[in-house]
């Protein structure tokens, strides 16, 4: 009985790992939004370590946003041509 169940649960466990390892190469909609963020030219900016960068941090960030939003906007205009 243990053995069953053992082998159950690894049955189980390779079905999961399976899964996971296979999720890269499938097409659906968040690789779809991944692949649209890659083709923007556009890299957020670093991360700030000193505390008195932070406000930069934050006005570089909502550039960087609204940078890649008007991307985005041209993109989907292109596509809906």
């Amino acid at each position: 009985m243990r053995m069953i169940i053992l082998l159950a649960a690894l049955l189980v466990v390779g079905l999961l790992v399976f899964r996971q390892l296979n999720m890269g190469s499938s097409t659906n909609a968040e690789t779809h939004v991944e692949k649209i963020g890659q083709n923007i030219g556009n890299h957020p900016p670093k991360v700030p370590v000193k505390p008195q960068d932070v406000e930069a941090f934050g006005d570089q960030m909502n550039q960087y946003i609204k940078e890649v939003e008007s991307e985005r906007k041209k993109q989907i205009e292109q596509q809906q041509q």
